[in-house]
């Protein structure tokens, strides 16, 4: 059975998503990857390349007999990868698909408060130390429903906020959910 590690989101719907799966977790069980595994989805259109590409040489009779054992195993390697991370992607409808986009639009707007314009930017008024300072400690206050997504998407909490960099990656995470764009800099204000 595929060991998982699930954290509530929607907490009031009694539901449970599927953030990081088993490809994520390290041997005792914690999440080993800054980001889930289904996050990045070159990865799996490379993994679905892969195996397209082994099984067209195994048909073809391409590869030396001697190791054809030895391709089939890795294929079945492959497939298997390839199946845990089609079915670590969390499946959102309904309700938990706008929880979900209202986490991402809460945050999305602390961090647009919490980056330097880029007008500032372009005019050097951008201190090195403060955006230090926003990026590594707590300054992004986060609600109860929205702690609880960040929580699932293993963002450290401090006295129920989180840095801009912990608060970031759950609002990539919830812009990946939902087919959205995860570029942090298209919150920047002009």
């Amino acid at each position: 059975m595929e060991k998982v590690q699930t954290t509530p989101v929607a907490a009031e719907l009694g539901k449970k998503y599927q953030i990081f799966g088993s490809l994520d977790l390290n041997d005792k069980g914690k999440v080993h990857s800054t980001y889930p595994s289904w996050y990045f989805s070159h990865m799996t259109e490379n993994l679905r390349d892969e195996i397209q590409r082994s099984e067209y040489q195994l048909d073809n009779d391409l590869i030396p007999r001697s190791e054809v054992a030895i391709t089939k195993e890795r294929l079945a390697q492959k497939k298997k990868q390839l199946k845990e991370l089609d079915n670590a992607i969390p499946d959102i409808v309904g309700k938990d698909r706008d929880k979900v986009a209202n986490v991402r639009d809460v945050l999305g707007a602390s961090l647009a408060d919490a980056m330097f314009s880029r007008d500032q930017m372009k005019k050097g008024l951008a201190d090195a130390a403060t955006e230090m300072k926003r990026k590594t400690e707590p300054c992004i206050k986060l609600p109860s429903e929205v702690r609880q997504f960040a929580e699932a998407c293993n963002v450290k909490i401090t006295k129920g906020m989180a840095t801009r960099d912990g608060a970031a990656k759950a609002w990539k995470i919830a812009s990946r959910l939902l087919g959205e764009p995860s570029n942090t800099e298209v919150l920047r204000k002009d």
